[in-house]
């Protein structure tokens, strides 16, 4: 992967933004799978919801963004984008478990 500065033109750019793009819709998928695994050591739907780890949970990726210069307040959303997917995904999974 060529780095942004070394790229010469339009083209190159995004053909390396699509490469990194896929890279983090890979780690999105690994991500997603923990959050399955998960599900198998909370015994019920408190323990899926919890709201003082979510925000510990955020909180922590906001402190993470500004560290690396980024728009907090963007990885925030995107964070509480993917809280309501896990959520969602471990209440539907944990219905599905058998008693």
């Amino acid at each position: 992967m060529k780095s942004p500065q070394a790229c010469q033109g339009m083209e190159e750019i995004r053909k390396e933004v699509n490469e990194v793009d896929h890279e983090i819709i890979r780690l999105l998928g690994l991500r997603l799978q923990y959050v399955h695994a998960a599900v198998a050591y909370k015994p019920d739907e408190e323990s899926i919801r919890r709201p003082d780890h979510w925000e510990r949970f955020f909180a922590a990726r906001r402190t993470w963004a500004e560290e690396a210069g980024y728009p907090a307040g963007v990885i925030e959303a995107m964070y509480r984008t993917l809280y309501d997917y896990t959520i969602e995904t471990q209440l539907a999974l944990h219905a599905r478990k058998p008693r």
